[in-house]
């Protein structure tokens, strides 16, 4: 049975935890509804019912306020392992769900990254962190990073579209039929380019083709050098052979005299 002595003492207490948490609800609405710019201490105050004082007494400025009610988590969790070919409606299936199931949480970062430092880098570490990118990870082939960065941007783009800019039809469609539409366009940054066995032997045979062209070429001016009366040493010297390896190379046509008339 609570005492008298014991009720005074816990109310104090419960009375702060109502006061914080009303603070917080209060933040979370108006970082969501106006971002970061827009949303002050006192407007938050207010719509929590408490004296400004106290929402500095519990996080000491307004970024402190908004470091507690914002986060951008972007963990794609188990969205990464299965058919490589749906990672891509994966992806879109887990951000939607995860951002309509709290979107008090990260609807103050999305409002306010493009006016407020912080926010603007817990974006972009969510859709593409260098270096520490789930996605990347999970990708093969080449430019990984880039294309989990682009896959990230498009993602992205979406959640600008649906959940800020409200574009009519994007905010009225289901997630499912979003992750639908959208997911297929993924595949191309998302799937590994399909093996090509015939592309080195291609590059060989192009590589043979210019060797034989330029072969072509030294011996062509090669020829008119010595016509010019470039040595055999010379011409050697500057293609890294020998005076003799250029004789037999390029032999010059022996002048005969004109036969006597007499």
């Amino acid at each position: 049975m609570t005492t008298p002595e014991q009720a005074g003492a816990a109310a104090p207490g419960g009375r702060r935890t109502r006061s914080r948490q009303a603070i917080l609800a209060a933040a979370r609405a108006l970082f969501s509804d106006l971002g970061y710019e827009q949303t002050t201490v006192r407007a938050v105050a207010h719509r929590a019912g408490v004296d400004p004082a106290l929402v500095m007494k519990y996080f000491g400025s307004k970024e402190g306020l908004f470091d507690a009610v914002s986060e951008i988590g972007l963990s794609f969790g188990g969205a990464l392992s299965g058919p490589p070919e749906q990672l891509g409606e994966r992806l879109l299936a887990h951000v939607l769900a995860d951002i309509d199931g709290r979107p008090d949480r990260s609807m103050p970062v999305l409002r306010s990254m493009l006016t407020h430092p912080q926010a603007a880098e817990a974006v972009r570490c969510a859709v593409a962190d260098p270096g520490n990118s789930p996605v990347a990870d999970a990708l093969t082939g080449e430019d990984v990073e880039l294309r989990g960065a682009l896959a990230g941007t498009v993602v992205l783009g979406l959640l600008v579209s649906r959940y800020l800019l409200r574009v009519p039809e994007i905010d009225a469609a289901p997630a499912d039929r979003l992750v639908d539409l959208l997911g297929p366009c993924l595949r191309p940054l998302l799937a590994a380019d399909p093996a090509e066995p015939a592309a080195p032997l291609q590059a060989l045979a192009a590589a043979e083709t210019d060797r034989l062209a330029a072969t072509d070429r030294v011996d062509r001016l090669a020829r008119e050098a010595l016509a010019a009366g470039a040595s055999f040493s010379e011409v050697g010297q500057l293609l890294g052979i020998t005076r003799q390896a250029a004789r037999k190379r390029w032999p010059r046509e022996e002048s005969h005299p004109a036969p006597s008339t007499t």
